[in-house]
């Protein structure tokens, strides 16, 4: 029987992808348009300031509220394999990203986000003034979107890719972050000099800050904590650079964010977190079960702050239980059940009332107990992370401002407070508890997916214990407090290899091409298929920058395999 090739479309994409797909025209590449010279506009006609807004709006790929791009750039991979979450839809038959069958087409999307939508306009504001602070904060801007770039592909254009030609050369990731690094440092300099002249005007970032509250000096905090969350990545690989990187950040006059400080994150009312529609409205994303074995392991009183337990999903007014293989409710209103990685399921329908992310706007849903939620703004970076990386900079022995016991405590007390939770007893209560481990994870629907808790890691810091030790700890209070940003959380898992993940029930990409093998984890993403056919000649020089073949099984130059010390 002749097929629709619409319904056929929707078998294998996410909605959102449908929705671009059917409402533009695509080419065969993108490499011309990232190509060309990007002053083609000449820069009177718009705005400065308006310049700004693509940029901003694409570090987590959100411009113009094109909720299905994020899909494609984050939250059909780094979301995935952080851990955080899981898909409820099996896309392409269950051949997808969930169980390691990898969708180029999807896959291409975070390095088109990065080189159209942030370094092409940035080049752009370069051009067109020499201000201190729109300069800086623009290169802030830059390396903030494009070390996620980095992060899921290794080497990327970067040094040459604005510089026009027929060809874009990419770089080494070494080259690249050390790059970061360095226009970070200039960044900070220059908007330290700017400050300290009196220049910092509110007013020249109000019309286009919704990161920093046009704030100069929270600019300066924020590019000072970037450079240490990238000093920290190259630890294993760059260790006395790092070292070097850090200590100056933490210890330069303005610092790095702390308690008192807001989060690094885009807020701004006519913006919609992309996971809300892809939660609710597409219904194609929900808690994984790694976050929730820790959590519920932990008896974490963020758990419920996270996550909508099971009987939030309503349907022609009922409540829905999560229902057996047989169609029987498994009385499971109340709990909290993520969905494990990369399971085979029958139909969406099975699934789309497990646990899901507790985000505001989704009136047409139960209510979470009490009210409580994580924010609806796109977050860049939260002050609590920056006291977790504090506290394995103490642990290796770096000049902090604190011990890591120290800094590790305070991170949890900050993240806590960041969620409304200020009792005192509950946090001590918490911190000195050390008999808790990760949870057990059960299917309700399918059995055959349990596995028993992987992370054996306890809350209380333990002076007497081994680095390696200590530094689990660390990692996962910091996976936990960054939730959701899973670019981040990938990115950290991949270097430490905490927190200990369940690995997927499916893999279809062991032995083939040399794929990821069973038990492993996806460890970056192939090079986009668009600038391989047109940008052909560089994307083969680039692979010689790799460890190994261009493929998901590769580490990254600064993830280096075994431990961490």
């Amino acid at each position: 029987m002749k097929k629709n090739i619409f319904n056929q479309i929707k078998r294998t994409l996410p909605l959102g992808a449908i929705a671009m797909l059917m409402g533009t025209v695509s080419c065969t590449s993108d490499f011309e348009s990232i190509n060309t010279n990007p002053n083609g506009m000449k820069p009177e006609d718009v705005s400065l300031e308006a310049r700004f807004s693509q940029p901003i709006t694409s570090v987590y790929l959100n411009y113009q509220n094109r909720n299905y791009e994020y899909q494609l750039q984050q939250n059909l991979n780094a979301d995935l394999y952080s851990g955080y979450m899981a898909n409820p839809t099996p896309f392409g038959g269950n051949f997808n990203n969930s169980t390691y069958n990898m969708n180029e087409g999807w896959n291409e999307t975070p390095f088109k986000a990065g080189e159209l939508y942030v370094m092409k306009p940035i080049s752009v504001i370069l051009e067109s003034t020499k201000e201190l602070d729109f300069t800086s904060i623009a290169k802030i801007i830059r390396v903030e979107a494009m070390h996620r770039v980095a992060d899921i592909y290794g080497p990327i254009p970067y040094t040459k890719a604005m510089q026009g030609g027929t060809s874009v050369p990419y770089d080494d990731l070494a080259t690249v972050y050390k790059t970061f690094l360095k226009e970070l440092e200039e960044s900070v300099n220059d908007l330290t000099t700017f400050v300290d002249a009196g220049s910092a005007d509110p007013k020249r970032l109000s019309k286009f800050d919704i990161v920093c509250g046009a704030d100069h000096k929270q600019w300066i905090r924020f590019a000072n904590s970037l450079r240490l969350r990238l000093a920290m990545r190259i630890v294993k690989v760059e260790s006395q650079l790092a070292k070097e990187t850090a200590e100056a950040a933490v210890n330069h006059k303005y610092g790095v964010l702390k308690d008192g400080d807001k989060n690094v994150e885009v807020v701004d009312p006519t913006l919609q977190n992309p996971l809300n529609e892809i939660n609710y409205a597409y219904g194609d994303i929900r808690i994984g079960a790694s976050l929730v074995s820790l959590l519920d392991g932990y008896k974490d009183p963020r758990l419920q702050v996270y996550v909508r337990p099971v009987g939030w999903f309503v349907e022609k007014n009922a409540t829905q239980d999560i229902k057996d293989k047989n169609g029987k409710a498994t009385n499971n209103i109340g709990n909290y059940i993520g969905i494990r990685q990369g399971i085979i399921i029958p139909d969406k329908a099975n699934y789309q009332m497990y646990s899901t992310i507790n985000m505001p706007d989704g009136s047409k849903f139960t209510d979470q107990v009490g009210n409580k939620s994580i924010s609806n703004a796109l977050p860049w970076m939260k002050v609590a992370e920056v006291y977790f990386l504090r506290a394995e900079g103490a642990l290796r022995g770096w000049n902090m401002g604190g011990t890591a016991q120290e800094l590790y405590e305070e991170g949890i007390r900050v993240s806590f407070k960041e969620h409304g939770i200020t009792d005192t007893d509950v946090y001590n209560k918490y911190i000195n508890d050390d008999t808790k481990v990760a949870s057990d994870y059960k299917d309700p629907f399918n059995p055959e997916n349990n596995i028993s808790g992987l992370d054996k890691a306890t809350v209380k810091w333990n002076e007497g214990a081994s680095k390696e030790d200590k530094l689990h700890k660390i990692i996962n209070q910091k996976w936990i407090a960054m939730f959701p940003e899973g670019q981040e959380a990938w990115s950290e898992f991949r270097r430490t290899g905490y927190p200990k993940l369940f690995p997927v029930q499916t893999n279809y990409s062991a032995n083939v091409n040399g794929g990821i093998a069973d038990g492993d984890f996806v460890k970056r993403l192939r090079f986009p298929r668009n600038d391989s056919n047109s940008n052909g000649a560089e994307v083969e020089k680039a692979k010689a920058y790799l460890n190994g073949p261009d493929n998901e099984a590769t580490r990254l130059w600064w993830d280096v395999a075994g431990g961490n010390f």
